[in-house]
């Protein structure tokens, strides 16, 4: 197991995160940390640089400065979406019901030592 590995299962271990995405700025998926349940991790991943692209745009419009996480909130989950550098992107998919304002702090505290390891 790499060190990169060992970071994204400590985030991982956070109550409710179902998948972790690693997603090129391209969209292109490099790697899925989750169960196999029928989860669509390519078709999620080409959807992420768009609303990073997105969210960059919002906070130029609103000069809230840079870009750091996002959070979606569905019906019966959350997701978040955090640079990590210029070229990837994480993506952490949460069951619904869960606190994720612990996460929220872990990919604060650890971005850029996951940076690091990309």
């Amino acid at each position: 197991m790499t060190r990169l590995d060992d970071a994204l299962a400590g985030i991982q271990s956070h109550g409710g995160v179902e998948h972790l995405l690693l997603v090129g700025r391209d969209g292109l998926l490099i790697r899925d940390v989750g169960a196999a349940n029928g989860f669509a991790a390519e078709t999620v991943a080409a959807m992420i640089p768009g609303l990073a692209t997105a969210c960059t745009a919002l906070s130029r419009a609103t000069d809230r400065g840079a870009f750091t996480t996002a959070v979606l909130e569905f019906a019966v989950g959350v997701v978040v979406i955090a640079p990590l550098s210029s070229e990837v992107l994480l993506a952490a998919v949460l069951r619904g019901g869960v606190g994720f304002a612990p996460l929220l702090r872990t990919l604060r505290r650890e971005r850029d030592n996951l940076a690091g390891l990309l």
